[in-house]
């Protein structure tokens, strides 16, 4: 049974209660925000066929982009009830300067009123479209990369899961930044009130829902996991998704899949894009692997 309007107040309620650490105060470095400077940051609506809807991108090119170059396409995390703000502006106006290309973010439809699977069919509907222009814009049809993180890692990597099963994407990498890989996990008992709310919603009340692969990659099956784009996990000391992206990355690997998993000891969850812990050492690593990615 769908959830009722009273039960996403509930939610709502849980998820204001607990939110304490999206509201730290931090000072954002002057060179870091500067590279809004460097990029032109344009956004559109790009229509999309059902079960998905219209979703609206920002799409960061670098002022100094380089022929054929890379293009990266970005899935913000926020547990599938946050949009992209700010922060997500200049972590891909980051990437777009560094990497002398494109980075392509989805701005998803959120859970409140789109549970799965909006968001993903969104961000695969969009996935395909970026390769479809990947020449019109000037990029490397061999370096079409895609990166999330939190429930962003968790549409990364059931994006890449479809692209491997219908052939109709070829992605040089895809970069799992301490990704929602089991959604179930949350409504177990004994969870974490929060991420009980986040896959609540995400599923529009239906637990099942959340055993899915697409919804919760942890669900893969072996054959789910073969012929996989080269994979980076970016995993946090202190994040609860660490063992979760261990047991991921060391499954795609025994399908034969290359992955790379690094973990930052000292850091919390979401601390790339939200700049925390070592955050600048994560983003200068992402983009390293975007700029050496290649098909």
């Amino acid at each position: 049974m769908a959830l009722t309007q009273s039960d996403k107040e509930y939610y709502r309620e849980v998820l204001e209660r607990t939110s304490g650490h999206r509201a730290r105060e931090r000072v954002i470095p002057l060179k870091y925000a500067a590279y809004l400077d460097q990029v032109e940051q344009r956004e559109i609506i790009l229509p999309l066929d059902a079960p998905a809807c219209p979703v609206r991108l920002v799409i960061s090119t670098a002022k100094e982009k380089m022929d054929r170059c890379p293009i990266h396409v970005n899935m913000h995390g926020g547990g599938f009830v946050y949009p992209q703000d700010h922060d997500d502006d200049m972590y891909c106006a980051h990437l777009a300067a560094e990497i002398h290309g494109i980075v392509v973010d989805i701005d998803y439809a959120t859970s409140w009123d789109h549970p799965f699977p909006c968001a993903f069919e969104q961000s695969y509907g969009v996935v395909k479209w970026v390769a479809e222009q990947c020449q019109a814009w000037g990029g490397d049809p061999k370096r079409i990369s895609i990166g999330g993180h939190s429930a962003g890692g968790c549409l990364t990597a059931a994006i890449s899961m479809r692209a491997a099963a219908t052939k109709e994407l070829s992605l040089c990498m895809q970069i799992l930044d301490y990704a929602a890989l089991d959604n179930y996990q949350s409504v177990l008992p004994g969870a974490n009130e929060r991420s009980n709310a986040f896959s609540k919603l995400y599923a529009d009340g239906d637990d099942r829902v959340l055993q899915l692969p697409f919804c919760s990659p942890a669900f893969a099956t072996d054959d789910m996991l073969k012929e996989l784009p080269p994979t980076l996990i970016i995993n946090a000391g202190h994040c609860p998704f660490k063992k979760d992206n261990e047991t991921y990355g060391l499954r795609m690997a025994a399908m034969g899949t290359e992955v790379t998993i690094k973990c930052f000891m000292d850091s919390p969850h979401g601390f790339t894009v939200r700049m925390a812990g070592e955050w600048q050492q994560a983003q200068e690593l992402i983009i390293r692997a975007i700029k050496e990615a290649s098909l």
